[in-house]
């Protein structure tokens, strides 16, 4: 399996992640004060509190968004979670923008059609797969050109 084309991009940007650092470690911080103030008298909420915090920041800094094409099709990996999708599927390809793309411009409205969006905060740029079993898959990416090409090439074309 050659890999055509990889991106991969976090969810949270380095100053979104440090925002959130910061804001769960001065809960955290507020809580501990509590407890030894009186506030708070049981040991157990503090406790929580900041297990949830670390909870927080591990899934603000494992959360990825990656997207593989190969000669067998194209995969989509958000956080543990892969999807593959065969070329055998394709049926259409659009590029443009993540507002007029995430429902692939009105395709199906009325239908049955499950729609999935990949985005990652701060991309604007997508690209949109009709996919057989009405299906629709809208992955942002600061390359549209080039995964745009690469999936258009792997088309049905009957």
């Amino acid at each position: 399996m050659a890999v055509q084309f990889e991106e991969t991009h976090r969810y949270l940007d380095k100053e979104s992640f440090t925002i959130l650092m910061i804001a769960l470690a001065a809960t955290d911080v507020f809580m501990l004060v509590c407890y030894a103030v009186g506030w708070v008298e049981e040991l157990w909420m503090p406790l929580l509190v900041i297990g949830v915090s670390a909870v927080g920041l591990l899934l603000g800094f494992l959360l990825r968004l990656r997207v593989t094409v190969s000669e067998e099709g194209f995969d989509v990996r958000f956080f543990i979670r892969t999807l593959r999708y065969p070329r055998k599927r394709i049926l259409d390809v659009k590029k443009g923008d993540i507002d007029i793309l995430r429902d692939y411009s009105g395709w199906g409205h009325g239908t049955k059609v499950r729609y999935r969006t990949y985005a990652v905060p701060g991309i604007d740029n997508a690209v949109s797969v009709k996919l057989g079993g009405k299906e629709v898959v809208t992955i942002t990416t600061e390359r549209p050109d080039e995964l745009y090409e690469l999936i258009y090439a792997m088309r049905r074309q009957d």
